[in-house]
């Protein structure tokens, strides 16, 4: 498995009982500092799942940087395809976590830089999979993105890709997006990136529209559990209880889920059900990773699937 991917801190400032408002400060009970990004969270939860991960994205070598490296290689994740660079700064993305959702605030400068030219794939054998996250934010891979999937399937004949797009900062939902759609295997979307992309009025819509470009298309719709089109058959999982704490990153851990479950062999209806475990137990923790203790309890989970 090989993440092309975004990657950054994450600071996630909890138990906050009011919104920020212009020239207030407000308090939060709790805060929590962990890997970062689509990128970052989903190759340090695959790897805990026990798939062989590689990340593929930028940092600096500051102080930011070196707490990411230390974390991922912690989890499990072989980074030494990473892009560390001199100068400029890891970014960086603060999260106000609330019951229903959450504010972010993100400065992505030195990952967003990141250009098909510096993916190097050289010294990986057997990539089997390849997921790309933050399409939105990766301003300089956009353009090279089909140029990449296409060089790669030469070297690696039998490789599958998936996508998350993630949030549209400026909410354009621009039709570039279908060059890669239709190059991809899975595509995984929350409610909002799934009507987004596909200028539809509800998600029944929408994913008949996105399956229509890629095979396999899931839509991630929180407490309501999710939704899948492979081909012409449609599955649906529902949500499960949790004592909530935090939502930062449960579409990641969900993703991990979900590819786990493919790289695994299993069905479409089994991976669906991995998903949402690897979900819903994201969000019992603070942080899109979590701690050992988390990956304890989820695996425990897992095996009894």
């Amino acid at each position: 498995m090989c993440i092309r991917d975004s990657l950054n801190i994450d600071l996630v400032l909890n138990e906050l009982k009011n919104f920020p408002e212009l020239g207030q400060e407000i308090i939060a009970g709790n805060h929590f500092l962990d890997i970062g990004g689509s990128g970052g969270i989903f190759s340090a939860v695959l790897s805990e799942l026990g798939i062989n991960t590689y990340i593929i994205s930028k940092i600096s070598n500051d102080f930011l940087g070196q707490f990411l490296i230390n974390k991922l290689e912690d989890h499990g994740v072989i980074t030494d395809k990473l892009i560390v660079k001199e100068n400029g700064k890891t970014g960086i993305t603060i999260n106000l976590s609330y019951k229903k959702d959450k504010y972010q605030i993100s400065s992505l400068n030195l990952v967003s830089s990141l250009s098909a030219d510096e993916v190097i794939f050289e010294n990986i054998k057997n990539i089997g999979h390849v997921h790309f996250t933050s399409y939105y934010v990766m301003n300089h891979l956009k353009a090279g993105y089909v140029k990449l999937i296409n060089d790669i399937k030469k070297v690696y004949k039998n490789v599958t890709f998936s996508l998350d797009t993630n949030d549209d900062p400026e909410s354009r939902w621009g039709d570039e997006i279908y060059r890669i759609l239709r190059n991809i295997d899975i595509f995984l979307v929350n409610k909002k990136e799934a009507l987004g992309i596909a200028k539809a009025s509800n998600i029944e819509e929408a994913i008949k529209r996105l399956g229509k470009e890629v095979k396999t298309v899931i839509v991630k719709l929180g407490d309501q559990g999710c939704i899948a089109k492979r081909g012409d058959n449609y599955y649906k999982e529902s949500s499960q209880n949790v004592n909530f704490k935090d939502s930062t990153g449960a579409g990641d851990n969900f993703n991990a889920g979900f590819i786990y479950g493919i790289m695994s062999g299993f069905d479409i209806e089994k991976c669906l059900k991995i998903a949402n475990i690897c979900g819903a137990k994201s969000v019992e923790y603070l942080g899109g990773v979590g701690n050992k203790k988390k990956f304890y309890e989820l695996k425990k989970l897992l095996t009894q699937k």
